[in-house]
């Protein structure tokens, strides 16, 4: 997972490219003009090229050292320390998405009725001084349970910012919706 030598070796190539660009344009600039040889133009110009093709293969050296996760997230446990062996299919890092987040009340038997699925509830979080966010109930569970005796309904919020983090308690309003 250390990648600094291939990292180099992309950014010496891409100067390599850079001195090679120069050199070209100036053979080809004097060819044109007549004061140079166009074997020069040819030779700077292949220098190039292959300088183009180092920095190519340096690049895919460096990406073939990389590591890359198929998501965006918050890395919430690492498995393997840096220079550590690794198989291909072994777990590296835990990565949770918190974009949006699920947050579960525990309602009164009362409400089920008029709890749907889709409804829009305002969720207010305590601990982020009472910030207010608004989602959807995206579950309703059919079942009470009988040890509280209350039944289970999940609100999805957008979470962009990152504020709302797992475990934190949050207050919301349920009932009929008022015209």
């Amino acid at each position: 997972l250390r990648a600094e030598r291939e990292a180099l070796e992309v950014e010496r190539t891409q100067k390599l490219i850079e001195l090679g660009t120069f050199k070209s344009e100036g053979a080809q600039t004097l060819f044109k003009e007549k004061m140079g040889s166009k074997e020069k133009a040819l030779e700077e110009q292949a220098q190039l090229e292959l300088a183009k093709i180092l920095h190519r293969v340096a690049d895919t050296m460096l990406k073939e050292k990389t590591v890359r996760a198929p998501l965006a997230g918050v890395v919430v446990k690492k498995h393997k320390e840096a220079g550590e062996s690794v198989d291909r299919a072994e777990k590296l890092i835990d990565i949770v998405n918190i974009d949006q987040v699920y947050v579960r009340f525990y309602l009164d038997p009362a409400l089920m009725e008029t709890t749907k699925e889709g409804q829009e509830v305002r969720v207010k979080i305590p601990v982020l001084n009472n910030a207010e966010f608004t989602g959807k109930i995206t579950f309703v569970d059919p079942r009470i349970d009988e040890g509280s005796g209350f039944f289970q309904v999940k609100v999805l919020l957008e979470n962009k910012a990152g504020k709302i983090k797992a475990g934190m308690r949050a207050n919301a309003e349920f009932g009929p919706t008022k015209k």
